[in-house]
C-alpha cells in the first residue's frame, strides 16, 4: 500500500435545489406500487471544510477541528479500533460523524498506520441544512482514500461517507454526499438501492443567496418524524406525503431540469415557490414544532426583497436553518445582501452557478452520467 506524506483536501457544502428527503423516500421503490424513484437537483456551495491529512504510525485517528467562527477543538485521538469507533459513532455529536466514517473504513481496508487529519478552516456553516455533517464524513473518507491511496472513485468516497454517516444517530439519505462533487450542478436519481448521478445542463447562471436564519433546527427530528410518516401510511397526512415525495417531486423536478436547461429562470423561481409551498402544506403538519419556520417565511415574503428575486424556498431537510432565494441578476443578488444584512442581522452567503451549455447547444442528451474522472475533476475544481 502506497502511503502519500501530506495531502491538501477541500470538501465543499451541498445546496438542494429541488427535491429534499426524496433521496431516503426513493430507497423505497419497488417494495409496493405507492413507493417511486426519487429524484434531487444538488449543487455544491462556495463555503466547505479545508483539511491536511498525513500519515501516522501509530494506529490512530488524530483530528482536529475548526468550526466556521474559528474555534479549534482537539486534537482528539480515536483508535482505529472498529468496536470503539462504532461506540463514539453511536454516541451522537459533531465527533460521531469522523467515528462512523474511520469505522467504516477500518472494517472495509487494511490499514497499517494511522491518519492525522488537521481541520485547519472552514468556511461552512453547521446545522443549517448546507450537508455540513456528511461534508465531515466525506472529508475523513477522502483523507484515508488519498492518504494511503486506497483508490477510490468519488461515488466511492461518497459510500463510505454515506454508510459512515448512517452509522451515527443521524439517518440521511444518500443526497447529503452529493457535496463530493464539488460546484456542478448534478441530478441525483434514487432507484431502490441504485444511484445515478447526471450532470445537469445549465443555459443560465444562477445567483443565489443563502441566508443563515440565525435560528434553531433539528434536522434528526424532520427526519424521524417524516420518514416514520412514510414508512407506514395511515392516514390521509401520511399519504400527502407519498405524493409529495413521489410524483409531485417527479413533476417539479422535471419542470425544473427544463428550465434550467432553457435558461428560464423566472419559471425556476416560480417552482421553488410552489415546492415550498406544497412543502408546507403536506410534510409541515408531521412535524411542525420544526416545520412551521417562521424565520424561514419571514425571510421568503419579505417586502423589500421581492423585486430582487424570483422565489426561494427552505434548505436542506427544511425548518428554520437556511433559505435559498434565485436572484435576479448580480447587482440583485449584492443588493439583497445588503438588505437582509443591515436590515434584519442575518447571515448572507452568495453563491453564483455558471452556465455549463448556450441555449443553441440544450438537448436531452446533454444530461449525461458523470464518469469517475468528471467527478474527480469536480471535486478538484472546488479548491
Amino acid at each position: 500500500m502506497v502511503v502519500e506524506d501530506s495531502v491538501e483536501l477541500f470538501v465543499s457544502g451541498r445546496l438542494c435545489l429541488f427535491g429534499e428527503h426524496t433521496d431516503w423516500a426513493g430507497e423505497y421503490n419497488g417494495r409496493s406500487e405507492s413507493f417511486v424513484e426519487g429524484r434531487t437537483i444538488v449543487v455544491g456551495t462556495q463555503e466547505g471544510i479545508f483539511a491536511t491529512a498525513r500519515p501516522l504510525k501509530e494506529k490512530v485517528l488524530r483530528i482536529t477541528t475548526t468550526d466556521n467562527d474559528g474555534k479549534q477543538t482537539g486534537p482528539l485521538e480515536l483508535p482505529l479500533e472498529p468496536a470503539e469507533l462504532l461506540a463514539v459513532a453511536r454516541a451522537g455529536g459533531f465527533f460521531s460523524y469522523v467515528a462512523g466514517t474511520a469505522y467504516r473504513v477500518c472494517v472495509s481496508y487494511d490499514l497499517y498506520g494511522g491518519l492525522e487529519l488537521i481541520n485547519h478552516a472552514t468556511t461552512l456553516p453547521m446545522s443549517k441544512g448546507l450537508s455540513s455533517s456528511a461534508a465531515i464524513c466525506v472529508m475523513v473518507a477522502r483523507a484515508f482514500n488519498r492518504v494511503y491511496q486506497l483508490h477510490l472513485s468519488t461515488r466511492g468516497e461518497m459510500e463510505l461517507a454515506y454508510l459512515g454517516e448512517i452509522t451515527t444517530p443521524s439517518k440521511c439519505g444518500r443526497m447529503d454526499q452529493a457535496c463530493a462533487y464539488g460546484s456542478i450542478p448534478v441530478l441525483m436519481t434514487f432507484d431502490g438501492d441504485i444511484l445515478t448521478v447526471d450532470r445537469v445542463p445549465l443555459s443560465a447562471p444562477l445567483h443565489l443567496v443563502l441566508v443563515d436564519l440565525g435560528a434553531h433546527k433539528d434536522t434528526t427530528t424532520i427526519l424521524r418524524c417524516l420518514q416514520r410518516a412514510y414508512q407506514q401510511p395511515t392516514s390521509e397526512l401520511h399519504s400527502g406525503l407519498h405524493g409529495l415525495l413521489g410524483p409531485i417531486n417527479l413533476r417539479l423536478t422535471g419542470a425544473a431540469l427544463r428550465a434550467m436547461e432553457e435558461g428560464d429562470l423566472p419559471q425556476l423561481g416560480r417552482l421553488m415557490v410552489e415546492a415550498q409551498s406544497l412543502f408546507d402544506q403536506l410534510a409541515g403538519p408531521l412535524c411542525p414544532e420544526q416545520l412551521s419556520a417562521p424565520a424561514l417565511h419571514k425571510v421568503l415574503s419579505y417586502p423589500p426583497i421581492q423585486d430582487l428575486v424570483w422565489g426561494g424556498k427552505g434548505v436542506g431537510s427544511q425548518g428554520d436553518g437556511t433559505a435559498q432565494l434565485l436572484c435576479r441578476g448580480a447587482d440583485a443578488q449584492a443588493k439583497v445582501c445588503a438588505i437582509l444584512s443591515s436590515e434584519l442581522g442575518l447571515g448572507c452567503m452568495p453563491l453564483s452557478v455558471a452556465a455549463n451549455i448556450t441555449t443553441s447547444s440544450t438537448s436531452s442528451s446533454s444530461r449525461a452520467p458523470m464518469a469517475a474522472s468528471d467527478a474527480g475533476v469536480a471535486v478538484d475544481s472546488g479548491k
